[in-house]
C-alpha cells in the first residue's frame, strides 16, 4: 500500500518591530467584529486548504493511507531550517511519496526539506506542486531531490502520475508534468489535461488533521468558486483560471459543516474567493443558504466595483457576514489603471458609506510599492487609507510590500512596468521584507522605509476609538489572545 505524506511547509521568523502595535490594533477590531472568536495557540491562520483537497482527491482514487506533516510554524530562519530537529520529524514520518506545495518565499525551505527527505528515506517519491512550482517547474525539477512536478491543476495530473509511478509507466504518457531524466536533462509534458470542473471534484478529506489543530487556527477557510476573471500584474491567481467556476451551494454548505465538525462548531469561515460578489445571483444563492442555515458567521474579499448592488449588502449582512475585505492597494488611479482591471476609485467613498449602512465591517488591502509610485504616492495612499479609518468609512486595513512572485506579470515583465528585479533568491521575495526590486522613482530601502511608516501609521489609526465596533470589552490582551505579540508572519 502506498503511504503519502502531505508535507506542510515552514515560513522564516522575520521580526518587523513596528508590526506589534499594528497587529495588536487589528486584534482588538478584528475580535471585537467577531464576537466567540478563540485564540489562536499557534500563529497559524489557516488549515492548508491544498492538502485537504489533494487528500479527497486521491482517496477517491484509491489511496486510503496519508497523513499530514505540519512543519509551518517550526521555527526557521533566513538562512535555513533546523536540519536537525526537522530531520527527526522526517525520520518519524516514513512515507513512499512526500508531497509538497510551497509558496515562493518558502520555497528554498521547501527544496532543503526535500533533501532531508531523500537522505533519510532515499526510496521514497518527492512531488512538488503548486502556485510557485508551476511558474518554476522546469527549474524545481532540476533539484536533486525533487522526482517530479506538477504543474496547473493537480485534480487529474496527481492521480495520473502516481498510477505511473506505481506501474513504472512511461513520463510520456503524462500530462502536467516535469521531470529530471538519467541524463540530467529536463523532460516536460508537451499537453495539459483539461481542467477539471469544480463540482467533479471528489470531497476534501476533511479528517487529515487532527481535531485539536482547530485550536491552533484563527477560521477556516472556505472555496465558493475557484477562478477570477479580473488579471491584476501582481496576482498568480492566473494559475487555476480566469473564469470563476462555482461549487453547488449544497457541497459549500456540506463542506463547512464537515469542517466545523471536525475543528470546532466555533470557527468562523473565510472564503477564499478573491472575488466573492463578482456574480450576483451566485452571490445571492450562497448568503439564501447561509442564512437560511443561521449557525455560520464568515469573511469574503472582493473588489469595491464588484459592491454596487444594495440587495447584495443586505443579502451579505442578513447571512452572517462579519468582515468584507476590499483590494484597494492604492489610491493612484494610474496605477489602478496599469496594475487592476476596471477599478475606478472616484466611487471608493461612496461605496464604503454604502457597507458602513448595510452594517458591515469593512477592511482594506493596501499594497506599497508599486513601480509607477514616487514615494510621494505612497504616502498619500497610506495617508488616505488612515483618514478613511479615522472617518469609519473603514475599520482596519491590511499592508504589504509589493513582491513580483512567479506566476505574476511583473515577475515574467518587469520592464513592462518600469521595475527592475534585483536577484531570484526566493527567501527575500517576501511582502514583510524590503523589496526585490527597484525602480525608477525610488530604490528598495527607500521603499521599505514607506512600508515601514505606513505599518506605524495604519497601526495608530486602528489604535483609535471607534464607534463602530466595541472593543471597550477587549481592553485585557487575555480577552482577544497574542496574535501580535512576538515575530510572525
Amino acid at each position: 500500500m502506498t503511504h503519502i505524506v502531505f508535507v506542510h511547509t515552514p515560513m522564516a521568523t522575520v521580526s518587523v518591530p513596528e508590526r506589534e502595535a499594528f497587529w495588536r490594533s487589528f486584534d482588538l477590531r478584528y475580535h471585537a467584529a467577531h464576537p466567540g472568536l478563540r485564540h489562536m495557540k499557534n500563529v497559524l491562520w489557516e488549515l492548508p486548504h491544498w492538502m485537504t483537497w489533494l487528500a479527497g482527491v486521491l482517496h477517491e482514487a484509491g489511496y486510503t493511507s496519508m497523513e499530514a506533516m505540519d512543519l509551518y510554524a517550526s521555527e526557521c530562519t533566513m538562512t535555513g531550517i533546523d536540519t536537525e530537529r526537522l530531520a527527526r520529524v522526517v525520520r518519524a514520518t516514513p512515507g513512499d511519496v512526500y508531497l509538497l506545495s510551497p509558496m515562493t518565499p518558502n520555497l528554498p525551505f521547501g527544496l532543503q526539506i526535500a533533501d532531508l527527505i531523500k537522505d533519510i528515506h532515499p526510496r521514497s517519491t518527492v512531488i512538488v506542486g503548486g502556485v510557485v512550482a508551476t511558474p518554476l517547474h522546469r527549474e524545481i525539477a532540476a533539484h536533486r531531490s525533487i522526482d517530479y512536478v506538477v504543474f496547473g491543476r493537480g485534480e487529474q495530473a496527481l492521480p495520473e502520475l502516481l498510477k505511473v509511478i506505481r506501474k513504472q509507466g512511461d513520463l510520456a504518457d503524462m500530462n502536467n508534468v516535469s521531470a529530471r531524466l538519467p541524463n540530467g536533462q529536463i523532460y516536460t509534458s508537451k499537453s495539459q489535461y483539461p481542467w477539471v470542473p469544480v463540482n467533479k471534484i471528489p470531497f476534501p478529506k476533511i479528517d487529515l488533521f487532527s481535531p485539536d489543530i482547530g485550536e491552533d487556527i484563527r477560521y477556516l477557510r472556505q472555496v465558493y468558486a475557484l477562478g477570477c476573471p479580473y488579471q491584476c500584474s501582481f496576482c498568480t491567481i492566473q494559475t487555476i483560471g480566469r473564469k470563476a467556476d462555482y461549487f453547488s451551494v449544497d457541497r459549500v454548505l456540506d463542506e463547512i459543516r464537515g469542517y466545523r465538525r471536525q475543528y470546532g462548531e466555533h470557527h468562523n469561515i473565510y472564503f477564499g474567493d478573491e472575488t466573492f460578489t463578482v456574480h450576483k445571483e451566485r452571490t445571492l444563492a450562497i448568503c439564501d443558504a447561509l442564512r437560511d442555515d443561521g449557525t455560520i458567521r464568515y469573511d469574503i474579499q472582493t473588489r469595491p466595483n464588484c459592491l454596487g448592488d444594495d440587495s447584495v449588502l443586505r443579502a451579505l449582512k442578513d447571512s452572517g457576514c462579519s468582515w468584507v475585505e476590499i483590494g484597494i492597494e492604492t489610491i493612484n488611479q494610474n496605477s489602478q489603471d496599469m496594475h487592476k482591471q476596471r477599478m475606478k476609485l472616484k466611487e471608493l467613498e461612496e461605496t464604503l458609506a454604502r457597507l458602513q449602512d448595510s452594517g458591515l465591517t469593512a477592511c482594506s488591502f493596501l499594497v506599497n510599492g508599486f513601480p509607477d509610485q514616487s514615494l510621494d504616492d505612497m504616502k498619500r495612499s497610506i495617508d488616505y487609507v488612515c483618514d478613511l479609518i479615522d472617518r469609519e468609512l473603514l475599520q482596519a486595513s491590511y499592508i504589504f510590500g509589493l513582491v513580483p512572485y512567479p506566476g505574476s506579470q511583473l515577475f515574467a515583465e518587469p520592464e513592462r512596468f518600469g521595475m527592475r528585479l534585483l536577484h531570484r533568491d526566493f527567501r527575500y521575495y517576501h511582502e514583510e521584507l524590503p523589496p526585490v526590486y527597484e525602480t525608477a522613482f525610488a530604490k528598495p530601502d527607500d521603499i521599505y522605509r514607506m512600508f515601514l511608516y505606513g505599518v506605524e501609521q495604519l497601526g495608530a489609526a486602528m489604535g483609535q476609538i471607534t464607534t463602530r465596533l466595541d472593543t471597550a470589552r477587549l481592553a485585557e490582551p487575555s480577552n482577544y489572545g497574542g496574535f501580535w505579540a512576538g515575530s510572525h508572519v
